[in-house]
C-alpha cells in the first residue's frame, strides 16, 4: 500500500493576510509528510476561489521541489484546457529534471463552470481540448520536430528543451469523478485513475469497480497501486473528537462546493455563506451522513481497519489523505498526520 497527501490549501478566513500563512503551513504539512515517511502529496488547482488558493501547479510543485529530497510531487490535477499545452509541456519537464524524477502528472478536465467561463473557453469543449493538450504535451515529451493539427490546438516541427528526466516520461494519472467517460479515456490511454475525495464512498468504489471491470474487458491490466482513491481523513485518540471537531470544516468544504456549482462565471471570493445557506434551492446533507459516506474521521486502529477493507474488498493500493481543508487548524491537522504516519501506515508497510 502506497499512501498520499492531498493539499486542498482553503482560505477560510475573510483576511487577505492569511493567505501567506496558509502557503506556509501546506509547506510545512508537505514536509512533515515527508518525515513520517508519506509516499507523495498532491496539490490542488484551483481559479479564483476560496476552495484552494493554488491557481498555477509548476511554480508551487517547483517550490515543493526545492524544500523536499524524496517525497514524489504530484499535480492533482492539472485542468489541460485552461493551458497552452506546448508551456505546460516545457514546465512540468522542468520541473521534473529540478525534483530529480519526482514528478506525478496528474491531469483533467475540470468540472467548475465558472471557471471555463473566466477563461473564455467554452465548457461543451472541454473534453476534446483536453484530449488534444494530452496528446501534444506526451509527443513534445518523447519526440523530437513533433507536430501535430487538432481541432483546437496546432503544433509544428517542434522539439521542447529540456526533457522530462524520466523515461519515457512522467506518470501520468487521469482524474474520474462521476461518469464512465473519463474511465474509458483512461483506459485507452493506459492511464492509472485519480478519485476525488469529495465523492462519496459508494460512488468512487463504484468507479474502481468499472475501471477494473473495463480494463478486463479491454484485456488490459488495472493499474490499481497507481491510481490514488483520496478520502478526507482526520484521526486522533478520542474517536468523539475526530469526529466532531472537522464538522465545521467539512461543511464549510462542502457548503462553498456547493455554491460554486452554480456559478457560470465570477468567483465564490466575496460570498456570504450564510446568506447563500439560507436561500439554496436545498438542504445539503446532514453531517452524519457526510460521516458515514464521505469521512475517515476515527482513531487510529479505525482507520487502519478502513483501509484494510479498501485494500481487501475494493483493490486499492494507493490511498490518499485529504487531511486539511477549510479552517483546519494548523496543529490539529499536524498531529492527524503525526498518528496517520506512526500508527497507520506502518501496518500497510
Amino acid at each position: 500500500m502506497k499512501f498520499g497527501l492531498f493539499i486542498l490549501a482553503s482560505w477560510a478566513e475573510k483576511d487577505a493576510s492569511a493567505q501567506s500563512r496558509i502557503y506556509g503551513e501546506a509547506l510545512e504539512q508537505i514536509q512533515y509528510a515527508e518525515e513520517l515517511g508519506f509516499d507523495s502529496v498532491w496539490i490542488a488547482e484551483h481559479h479564483s476561489s476560496r476552495y484552494g488558493i493554488f491557481p498555477s501547479l509548476m511554480p508551487i510543485l517547483t517550490h515543493v521541489a526545492a524544500k523536499t529530497k524524496t517525497i514524489r510531487i504530484g499535480g492533482g490535477v492539472s485542468v489541460l484546457p485552461f493551458y497552452n499545452p506546448i508551456y505546460l509541456a516545457e514546465e512540468s519537464a522542468m520541473l521534473d529534471l529540478l525534483s530529480d524524477g519526482r514528478l506525478d502528472f496528474g491531469v483533467g478536465r475540470g468540472s467548475a463552470d465558472y471557471e471555463y467561463g473566466n477563461f473564455k473557453i467554452d465548457f461543451e469543449s472541454r473534453n476534446q481540448r483536453f484530449q488534444e493538450v494530452l496528446d501534444i504535451i506526451l509527443g513534445l515529451w518523447t519526440t523530437s520536430g513533433f507536430s501535430y493539427h487538432g481541432e483546437y490546438y496546432q503544433v509544428d516541427d517542434i522539439t521542447i528543451a529540456p526533457t522530462p528526466l524520466q523515461k519515457p516520461h512522467p506518470p501520468v494519472c487521469l482524474a474520474v469523478s462521476r461518469t464512465a467517460a473519463s474511465i474509458d479515456v483512461a483506459i485507452s490511454r493506459d492511464l492509472p485513475i485519480l478519485t476525488s475525495f469529495f465523492t462519496p464512498e459508494e460512488d468512487n468504489l463504484s468507479l474502481f469497480r468499472l475501471y477494473g471491470e473495463r480494463c478486463a474487458a479491454a484485456g488490459k491490466t488495472p493499474q490499481f497501486d497507481q491510481s490514488p482513491y483520496f478520502r478526507f481523513v482526520h484521526l486522533a485518540e478520542d474517536e468523539k473528537e475526530a469526529k466532531e471537531y472537522p464538522r465545521e470544516a467539512l461543511t464549510w468544504v462542502r457548503d462553498l462546493s456547493g455554491y460554486r456549482k452554480t456559478l457560470t462565471h465570477g468567483d465564490e471570493i466575496n460570498v456570504d455563506l450564510d446568506e447563500w445557506r439560507r436561500v439554496r434551492p436545498e438542504a445539503p446533507p446532514a453531517y452524519e451522513w457526510e460521516l458515514e459516506n464521505n469521512t475517515y474521521f476515527g482513531t487510529p486502529d479505525q482507520c487502519v481497519q478502513w483501509i484494510r477493507t479498501l485494500q481487501n474488498e475494493h483493490n486499492v493500493g494507493y490511498f490518499g489523505a485529504s487531511m486539511s481543508f477549510g479552517p483546519m487548524e494548523h496543529s490539529k491537522v499536524m498531529r492527524s498526520m503525526e498518528l496517520f504516519g506512526k500508527e497507520v501506515m506502518p501496518k500497510f508497510k
